[in-house]
């Protein structure tokens, strides 16, 4: 065996042994953040910055007073725009928005999963998601569906299997920030502003999703400041 093939199978076995989640992003403990004082879960998707589509999801449990981790080092996919301000936010730009969220409901294409926390909705032909002004951001049954809607049947094969609504703009609706934020089974590109998880991981998130749960989304240096000073 010569020596240049030593070296190249020595390069193999170097690349082979680094971990599935070399790349992860780097997580930001709650312990200390402000504003969970009500919440049960935190469901944490971490970005190194504002520009990317890639970022991290964790997951930690309250345990009297401390948070414990979960579930670590899910890798998520956010808006192709990459990460936006909540309130300067505008439909359609392609953004996730930064924040601290709770959940609304859960949805799919596919039988109910086994979810118990919250209500789970058949998804079915003639569901949209309405970008009319009426009815912003809520969930509408009309067949076709209105321009500015989003047609959730049409991404029933994959990315909405499984999805829960994120309550970005929703208890109280701004027409025009944006609606239809969800977190999604993931289809190998960016999303249109939703969070989406490989359907394994999702799967485990939603089937331990209870009320109180909390999503944190934000870059590293947006989750750090949240600690309490």
């Amino acid at each position: 065996m010569t020596a240049r093939l030593l070296l190249l199978l020595g390069v193999a076995g170097a690349l082979l042994a680094v971990p599935a989640g070399a790349g992860a992003v780097p997580g930001v403990s709650p312990n200390g953040m402000r504003g969970l004082g009500g919440a049960t879960q935190v469901i944490e998707v971490a970005a190194e910055g504002m520009d990317t589509t890639h970022a991290t999801a964790r997951t930690y449990r309250r345990v009297g007073e401390r948070w414990r981790p979960a579930h670590g080092g899910m890798p998520a996919r956010l808006g192709w725009a990459g990460l936006s301000h909540a309130r300067t936010r505008v439909a359609g730009d392609g953004t996730t928005p930064i924040g601290d969220y709770g959940f609304v409901f859960d949805f799919g294409s596919r039988p109910d999963p086994g979810v118990d926390g919250f209500e789970w909705r058949d998804l079915r032909p003639g569901d949209c998601w309405s970008g009319t002004r009426r009815a912003y951001n809520r969930w509408v049954e009309r067949s076709p569906c209105a321009p500015a809607d989003e047609d959730l049947w049409a991404s029933a094969a994959r990315a909405y299997r499984y999805a829960a609504v994120i309550d970005f703009n929703y208890r109280r609706p701004v027409f025009g920030r944006g609606s239809g934020i969800f977190l999604h089974v993931a289809t190998h590109s960016p999303t249109a502003g939703c969070v989406s998880l490989p359907e394994r991981d999702l799967l485990g998130v939603l089937r331990r999703l209870r009320p109180g749960a909390r999503i944190l989304i934000g870059p590293v240096r947006w989750l750090r400041s949240r600690k309490a000073p």
